[in-house]
């Protein structure tokens, strides 16, 4: 059985997500929990009832095979190093860091000591996902054209049980974005996952409606050209009224296309893919957050045993930390930012690279 750390309680509804995937899992057992804080370790131990530690080096060098990272961002870079110093595998939950340079640095020291990093971007693992994944792999709904993604939901809150919004979540101390970045980079490495293609441009809007008590944004829009000449457009929020997510995500290729909206009920529509059996399919799936934690954990544990690569690297979690950097400077310079060139045809990347709106 794979022994696994769990560290740190702070962005606490991935953290108790992995609680629940885990329990009972038959590939692996939480046996350690960390977390510098003594009130908050102590939650970590109620719900796991694992050992409990405060002190990051004797929790790194205790029996565990690895350790996932779900303390405060800005403290992750400094707690992969830990366990990886200590021979330990790292499953960095996202966003994997900060900025592009700590995330360099955490991939460094996992290579320097042989140990697996996986940059935990969970959509990959939902059922739904993937399914459009291979439908999308199958090439009947054409070459790459545009996806759309909408995933607006309610400021998040400094605990289960402590309702103020003053957290981890808004503090730019602590976090690289506000309401927009909490869910917003999950399609990125979506986009980036599903057409297998790089961000290469990006024109983005990031703005403080409602809480403007903090630092961080409450809303944001990004429109991204990728390198094949498909495009993206994500929104994201902390201000949508109701107490739940809402999630919508389209896919468009050039001969057809898929859409997935999550409430009031999880439902994908395809659409130009007369192999399913229909020209237009519907599928009613029963997707849970709480799965595709389990399901992503497994993947690196299996990656960890049998010594192969990690399905989500270190590296894509760096490149999305590379695009959300270049949203962030795009919104505050208010000009388009260019990471690198454009390979496809039908986009408009010479005005693109021009750099001024």
């Amino acid at each position: 059985m794979f022994r696994v750390g769990l560290a740190g309680y702070d962005l606490w509804p991935h953290t108790l997500a992995f609680i629940r995937a885990l329990e009972g899992a038959d590939f692996c057992k939480i046996v350690a929990v960390w977390d510098e804080d003594p009130e908050d370790l102590e939650l970590l131990v109620k719900h796991t009832g694992a050992d409990g530690y405060t002190d990051l080096d004797d929790f790194a060098n205790s029996d565990i095979d690895g350790g996932i990272l779900t303390v405060r961002t800005s403290e992750r870079v400094a707690v992969c190093k830990a366990l990886a110093a200590a021979g330990k595998h790292v499953l960095a939950d996202k966003p994997m860091a900060m900025n592009v340079r700590e995330c360099e640095e955490m991939i460094d020291a996992c290579s320097r000591a042989g140990v697996k990093l996986l940059a935990g971007y969970n959509f990959r693992y939902w059922k739904t996902f993937p399914l459009m994944k291979r439908i999308w792999d199958s090439g009947e709904l054409g070459e790459p054209h545009h996806i759309y993604c909408s995933y607006p939901t309610g400021m998040p809150t400094r605990t289960e049980s402590d309702k103020s919004l003053a957290s981890w979540w808004t503090d730019p101390s602590a976090t690289p974005g506000g309401a927009w970045f909490t869910h917003a980079d999950h399609a990125l490495d979506f986009a980036r996952w599903l057409f297998q293609a790089e961000i290469a441009e990006v024109l983005a809007d990031m703005r403080t409606f409602v809480h403007r008590e903090f630092e961080t944004e409450d809303y944001g829009v990004g429109h991204y050209v990728l390198t094949d000449g498909s495009t993206l457009i994500v929104h994201s929020d902390g201000i949508s009224p109701g107490p739940r997510s809402r999630l919508d995500l389209n896919v468009y290729g050039t001969k057809g296309g898929m859409a997935f909206s999550w409430r009031p009920k999880s439902l994908l529509r395809v659409w130009g893919a007369p192999s399913l059996g229909a020209d237009y399919v519907e599928y009613e799936i029963d997707d849970s957050w709480d799965v595709a934690m389990g399901e992503m954990t497994r993947a690196w544990v299996e990656s960890a045993l049998n010594d192969t690569e990690s399905p989500i690297t270190g590296l894509d979690g760096l490149r999305v930390m590379e695009a959300v950097v270049a949203s962030y400077d795009s919104s505050r310079l208010k000009k388009r930012i260019k990471l690198r060139d454009v390979d496809g045809t039908n986009t408009p990347a010479a005005e693109a690279q021009s750099g001024v709106i």
